[in-house]
């Protein structure tokens, strides 16, 4: 404080009185007494040293001789006693001026000076200006003695926020990121006289007591010892919390005795609590009230972006030291690990249980779990280097038990009365065979690729390939050849009620425009898009609000290949084909070969051609000018046959059908936002076959050599003409497959494979198309419109609600279970919620943990959508007689709704 501040302050004292007390017992202002003197003759204040003078003397004089004057009583000694003080009375009623370095740095914070002990006692901290600018920046108005402690700490971590967990964060992330930087910030605090403090508020947070050593100042070697200790005892304790949710009893297993220096959670019974080792229950995090707070924290510090990195580090640390997956791994029913998030190993071991005997539990168990480790920190994007492979691992075990259960429902096998009710099963039912084959493959590839070899090693893989190859597939086949057969599909290709792929532009193009008002129809030609592929696309439409779905088949022209099938989806009256070299097909006498032959094709017709990524790379007001004179727009795309069709690249066959359906669904956005199209129709000209194993030789099918006749041949088909005919495969003419018109062109024929076998002479490979099998020629057929206003709320699903089962809700532990109902299941009518679920007092003040919770059963069972959510309370001193508020808030919409809540703790501060 400079001179001018100091006499600024002395005024401002009398300002309320005409005597001044200031006692300066640390003689800091002794050599600047007469230059104060000078100062306070201008403002006609006296200046009497008390030290110097008889106070009796002085007392005379300012209260009897110079009543109305001024003085400045000035005393570098301490105060005596008042027995012994003869200006005692007078103190009474006088100012008393502070110029101490705690004085002054209580009036500069704005604190009472109630605490100048507190700060003469961190004289150290206050030494350094940078440190006590980034205080006074820090410091809340009116903060008492552990708000400034706080204060200090904070700055001294370095962080931004004045809380204890602030504080604490900051130091587990040093200590995963430098350890070293973590003992030196334990030893500022020491330094700074804040280490006791630190602990002591470790106390209050966690019920942690670390045998005292926090006491002793000497003990800073011993400190980062101690913050591990901790830190072990809170993930331990997040662990014991989450098997309890799970419903297992602490004393069952040999966890907790084998855990004899870390803690359990604190909600064991007497009986419990008494079948611990004592050394486990001296190490107890005590207060019961604590437990939710370690629970809360722990979920945070995982949660946390910046801090996820750090909660890793040391989940892994105290994990090894621990040897929590031998710990863990006598847990065998996955029920008993799902709710447990704070060690990788624990996924580890419920992924081992549940591939190990995945049909045992059922569908319900099986999508309420994947659901809830989709969700957890081990899966999060981002979270773990491992997280997209557990993610991938956990949606393969869904894919798997659907396969499972799909087969449950065929146990005895596929019968079907005609081709028509089996064609027409595949595209209600049996699709999803294929569906959850690839989604299964699609992943364990991933899996594979990322180093794990769980699905593998349990054997999950080879019994799902084996049952889609020699069940599903084999099965199939048999059925559906011997119904092509029986009815001599071949020979007159059509199914009742189900148009033809060559039709397609008369029946579903010209459909569309003469049907409706629609000036502009968009056809996206996806080449090799299954139609099980496709049922992604549609779903996930349907799912959003502005665009509607319909989703048919048509029947696909056989040999169901590449150029046969995209020739027959163009306008045509006669479709011809020309045996030359290789086949060529023409559509009224004009070759259907390429992109700018089909683009001429269009253009006799209204229309024109595009590839995708022309479309997608257009500007705005480009695309609009491209289409602007156009009734059609066809639109190739070419993503899975690019792939599946080079031996290369098979392998990444199911890969790349994912990435066709964002393709698309990117596609028809740009459509209807950029190009102002109403309309789109997504189809394909075939789809295809594709198997994991390598092909064998029960795969192919005997042909040492090619047929005299032949045109063009190839691993699924051969066409030619005259071919040779034999039980090992099928032959036909196009003219009854395709539709192909023999007026003006060859009679072409065919030779295709039985079932899904190869043509050995082309060698083997795991994608093909070209025969009969329903995944080749059931093309899908996508009718997708633009929804107006009125529209989009009619169409728009419905999110699911969800309600707590008991009303009043009623709280009876520091961490409870809530149960919910799932009033609807999600499906055509009704898609899937999230809520955030937490518990607010009468002022709105949020009193428990916030739960972020999806309910997306879709399940038709009532029983089967009931959900338990625990809650964790924070806090203490919660009334029973009081009303709370249970809050339930749509993450999307933020609409909340509100329901009553009784908190009644038996015991809230129970100690073991």
């Amino acid at each position: 404080m400079n001179l001018e501040q100091l006499k600024q302050g002395i005024l401002a004292k009398f300002e309320k009185c005409r005597l001044v007390f200031w006692q300066d017992e640390d003689i800091e202002f002794k050599e600047q007494l007469p230059l104060i003197n000078d100062e306070l003759n201008s403002s006609d204040v006296e200046f009497i040293e008390l030290d110097e003078c008889s106070h009796f003397e002085i007392k005379q004089r300012i209260e009897l001789k110079e009543a109305n004057s001024k003085f400045l009583l000035y005393s570098n000694k301490s105060q005596s006693e008042p027995s012994r003080d003869w200006l005692y009375d007078i103190r009474l009623y006088a100012e008393q001026f502070y110029a101490d370095s705690s004085s002054m740095i209580l009036n500069e914070l704005g604190m009472r000076m109630e605490f100048r002990q507190d700060i003469g006692r961190y004289k150290k901290f206050f030494g350094n200006q940078q440190r006590y600018n980034k205080l006074k920046r820090l410091l809340p108005e009116g903060a008492d003695k552990q708000t400034l402690e706080l204060s200090m700490i904070a700055v001294i971590a370095k962080v931004e926020t004045v809380s204890f967990t602030a504080a604490f964060y900051q130091l587990i992330k040093l200590y995963a990121e430098q350890p070293e930087k973590a003992d030196e910030l334990l030893s500022d605090l020491n330094k700074f006289e804040l280490g006791k403090v630190f602990w002591l508020l470790a106390v209050e947070e966690f019920g942690f007591v670390a045998k005292c050593l926090w006491l002793d100042d000497k003990a800073t070697s011993a400190q980062l010892v101690m913050f591990k200790d901790l830190l072990t005892k809170l993930l331990v304790t997040d662990c014991y919390q989450a098997l309890q949710s799970s419903g297992v009893t602490v004393q069952a297993t040999s966890f907790a005795s084998s855990l004899s220096a870390h803690t359990l959670p604190m909600s064991l019974s007497d009986e419990e609590t008494t079948a611990l080792p004592k050394s486990v229950k001296e190490l107890l995090l005590n207060a019961a009230s604590k437990r939710a707070s370690v629970v809360n924290f722990v979920s945070s510090w995982r949660e946390s972006r910046t801090l996820s990195d750090s909660y890793n580090v040391v989940a892994s640390e105290v994990a090894q030291e621990l040897e929590i997956k031998n710990k863990l791994a006598e847990f065998k029913h996955p029920s008993e690990l799902i709710h447990v998030e704070t060690f990788v190993e624990a996924d580890q071991q419920l992924i081992k249980s549940l591939a190990t005997d995945l049909p045992a539990y059922n569908a319900v168990e099986i999508n309420e779990w994947v659901s809830k480790k989709l969700r957890s920190h081990w899966c999060s994007p981002g979270s773990h280097k491992d997280s997209a492979n557990y993610a991938a691992i956990y949606t393969a075990l869904r894919a798997a038990k659907e396969f499972y259960d799909l087969k449950e429902k065929h146990i005895d096998g596929l019968a079907f009365e005609s081709a028509r009710s089996l064609y027409k099963a595949y595209e209600t039912e049996l699709y999803k065979f294929d569906h959850a084959y690839r989604i299964f493959s699609e992943n364990s590839i991933e899996i594979s690729k990322n180093g794990s070899d769980i699905l593998k090693a349990t054997g999950l893989v080879e019994d799902i390939e084996h049952l889609y190859v020699d069940w599903y597939l084999h099965d199939l086949a048999i059925v559906w050849g011997k119904l092509v057969d029986d009815e001599n599909l071949l020979d007159n290709w059509s199914l009742a009620g189900i148009n033809n792929q060559q039709n397609f532009f008369r029946e579903e193009v010209k459909g569309v425009l003469s049907k409706t008002q629609t000036k502009r129809v968009f056809v996206i030609i996806s080449d090799a898009l299954r139609y099980e592929v496709a049922h992604d696309i549609h779903q996930q439409i349907n799912d959003e609000k502005r665009f509607k779905s319909e989703i048919k088949s048509q029947l696909g022209v056989v040999p169901s290949y590449t150029q046969l099938g995209m020739g027959s989806l163009l306008p045509h009256q006669k479709l011809t084909a020309h045996l030359g070299t290789k086949p060529e097909y023409k559509a009224d006498g004009m070759s259907v070969h390429g992109h700018d032959n089909r683009h001429k094709i269009l253009e006799k017709h209204g229309g024109v051609a595009f590839k995708a990524d022309e479309v997608l790379n257009w500007t705005n007001q480009e695309g609009r000018d491209k289409v602007r004179d156009t009734q059609v727009v066809y639109i190739y795309h070419d993503e899975i046959d690019a792939i599946g069709d080079k031996q290369v690249t098979e392998n990444q066959t199911f890969e790349a059908a994912r990435d066709a359906v964002d393709e698309i669904k990117q596609l028809i956005g740009r459509i209807i936002n950029r190009l102002n199209g109403s309309r789109v129709l997504v189809t394909a000209d075939h789809g295809f076959l594709f198997k994991m194993t390598d092909v064998t030789d029960s795969d192919k099918t005997a042909l040492k050599s090619k047929p005299a006749g032949t045109t063009e041949a190839k691993k699924r088909y051969v066409i030619g003409s005259n071919l040779p005919t034999d039980s090992y495969y099928w032959t036909g003419k196009l003219a009854n497959t395709a539709g192909v018109n023999v007026e003006g062109g060859d009679d072409a024929e065919f030779m295709i494979p039985r079932g899904s076998n190869r043509f050995n002479f082309v060698g083997g490979a795991k994608f093909i198309h070209g025969g009969i099998m329903p995944q080749e020629i059931c093309v899908p057929v996508l009718q997708i419109r633009e929804l107006d206003t009125k529209a989009q709320t009619k169409h728009a699903k419905q999110k699911v609600n969800a309600v707590p089962l008991n009303n009043p809700v009623k709280i009876v532990s520091n961490i409870d279970r809530i149960k919910f109902l799932q009033t609807d299941p999600v499906g055509e009518k009704f898609k899937a919620r999230e809520l955030e679920i937490w518990i607010e007092d009468s002022d709105g003040k949020k009193v428990s943990s916030r739960e972020k919770v999806l309910f997306e059963s879709t399940s038709e069972k009532m029983d089967d959508r009931k959900r338990n959510v625990q809650i964790k309370l924070e806090g203490s001193g919660f009334d029973r007689t009081v009303s709370y508020k249970l809050m339930m808030e749509d993450t999307e919409s933020k609409v909340k709704t509100t329901h009553s809540v009784i908190i009644d703790l038996a015991f809230e501060d129970d100690f073991f």
